[in-house]
């Protein structure tokens, strides 16, 4: 079990909670005109304009393979590898601090869960950020973003 203060940005996907290290959080800001992009993996909604830059907009219940119950109108920004990308959610629940964070359970493997929180009735799945995409997952999409 690790002991450490970490401050979470807790989000939904349907009836389950995530959690962000809130230093790898840029900013959090509502899902508006994304624009297709094609030959882009299913998980990419498409881009939006940050203020002048154009930023991939990855739907978090493909990529996890649930599905879409809610409204999914936020993004989360995030930095993964030096670039930034948006995280489409339901809902940006709070942000908390924790000092303890339960390891992956055995036979969870994939690598961007990072552990789990136990509170009296929720759970919250802690993501790390740098793994939610696979290296050359991130280099085909930026391939993809600066040839638009």
């Amino acid at each position: 079990m690790e002991t450490l203060d970490l401050q979470t940005v807790i989000f939904t996907l349907g009836n389950e909670e995530y959690g962000l290290p809130v230093q790898s959080v840029q900013e959090i800001t509502l899902l508006e005109n994304i624009h297709p992009l094609p030959q882009a993996p299913t998980y990419i909604r498409g881009l939006i304009n940050l203020r002048g830059q154009a930023l991939p907009i990855v739907d978090l219940h493909r990529k996890f393979d649930l599905q879409n119950t809610g409204s999914n109108n936020l993004v989360v920004i995030v930095e993964i590898n030096d670039n930034l990308v948006g995280l489409a959610v339901d809902e940006v629940k709070e942000i908390r601090t924790f000092e303890k964070i339960e390891p992956r359970p055995y036979l969870v493997t994939v690598p961007f869960i990072n552990g789990v929180v136990n509170l009296e009735n929720r759970m919250i799945i802690m993501l790390n950020p740098q793994s939610l995409l696979e290296e050359q997952e991130i280099q085909e999409l930026m391939q993809l973003v600066e040839n638009q």
